[in-house]
């Protein structure tokens, strides 16, 4: 349960602390989502009946045996998509100037990603492409083809943008984020080519300057390819504080791959895990919880219950927006997950990033309801 006291603490710093202009920097991926339920049949009058729960569905695919089937969708809504351009609109929504080098198409950024927040600076790299996410109750299922994604590598960002401009890009930089390491297949070498030949032209590095990643669903990728991108990430620490998230299948498939043994309690998990990555923040974003550690303590924070999500895809991004403006802001561990639950509570609720005077709408209101 959050207390009045934590509220008051992050919004004390939202509301009355002195304001200095935040920047960032965010690659790679960007695509647009077709959000989508899956139909399980229809009324008499001809409204649609979902599938509530992802087991439902796959008992469905699963009753089918060897027989084919023919499964139809029903688009909700088309809209920005891929976790570097979610959390890119959500970081700057909440007033954080942020660059932004991804698949926005070529040979220039295509108008549907247009609408994204004003303070986003927009570089392309590469192809967009699409992906339809079927949601239900409490999950998602993405499916895609990343194409596009597979031909980044380190060598086309320098061609397409030149080395100069993404030392520019990044130079001065108080936020530095890379996402969706798992979907861009060249992300391990692309990784390696900004410490190689960015990184170092960075001049007296500043403390305080953040890294900060979301491995997204790595469940595709070998432990090899997993442990070797923990060990670079490492190295980052020359020149950020550095930070992950994940989520707990995330949180799995790299402590399995560490060596960590994730049936343990959850305590223990987090502390082990948080030793194994070598970070200075690791933050696990679930479903009732957000729980980390930053080496002095591990910290969970309840989530805010929405009763009624309006969307799911997303919810992930606008944590992480919500926990680096927090890391931004100077807030402790405890403030940051707590900021970051904030956001997302506000975007599966009702559709769309907040700004920074709805998140601290939504903070006030949940503080006058905990109140004595």
């Amino acid at each position: 349960m959050k207390g009045t006291n934590a509220i008051r603490h992050v919004l004390d710093i939202l509301v009355l602390q002195e304001k200095e202009e935040k920047t960032a920097f965010l690659g790679f991926d960007a695509c647009i989502d077709n959000i989508a339920g899956v139909v399980s049949g229809k009324t008499e009058n001809g409204e649609f009946r979902y599938f509530e729960t992802s087991r439902q569905f796959a008992g469905y695919i699963n009753s089918r045996g060897s027989k084919s089937c023919g499964v139809e969708l029903s688009t909700r809504i088309s809209k920005l998509g891929g976790n570097m351009a979610i959390t890119a609109n959500a970081l700057g929504t909440l007033g954080i100037k942020t660059d932004c080098a991804g698949t926005f198409g070529l040979p220039d950024v295509l108008p549907f990603f247009r609408a994204m927040s004003s303070n986003c600076s927009l570089y392309t790299v590469g192809e967009t492409i699409t992906a339809t996410a079927l949601e239900f109750e409490h999950n998602k299922v993405i499916l895609f083809d990343p194409g596009p994604y597979n031909n980044l590598t380190w060598e086309s960002l320098k061609s397409v943008l030149g080395l100069e401009r993404l030392k520019d890009l990044l130079r001065g930089k108080d936020l530095v984020a890379f996402l969706n390491w798992s979907e861009i297949i060249m992300s391990t070498s692309i990784w390696e080519g900004f410490m190689n030949e960015v990184f170092p032209s960075f001049t007296d590095p500043e403390p305080g300057k953040i890294f900060f990643t979301d491995l997204s669903d790595c469940s595709r990728r070998t432990k090899k390819e997993i442990s070797d991108i923990m060990l670079l990430l490492r190295s980052f620490r020359k020149y950020f504080r550095t930070a992950i998230s994940l989520n707990q299948n995330e949180a799995d498939l790299v402590a399995s791959a560490l060596g960590v043994n994730h049936s343990s309690q959850d305590e223990y998990f987090v502390s082990s895990l948080y030793e194994a990555c070598g970070a200075d923040v690791l933050v696990i974003h679930r479903n009732n919880d957000a729980t980390g550690s930053d080496g002095r303590a591990v910290v969970s924070i309840d989530t805010f219950h929405i009763s009624k999500p309006v969307i799911l895809t997303g919810g992930g991004d606008n944590f992480n927006a919500g926990f680096c403006l927090a890391l931004l802001e100077g807030m402790d561990l405890a403030g940051a997950l707590l900021t970051g639950n904030a956001v997302a509570a506000c975007y599966v609720g009702h559709g769309s990033s907040p700004d920074r005077k709805t998140l601290i709408d939504f903070l006030r209101s949940h503080e006058s309801r905990l109140a004595p």
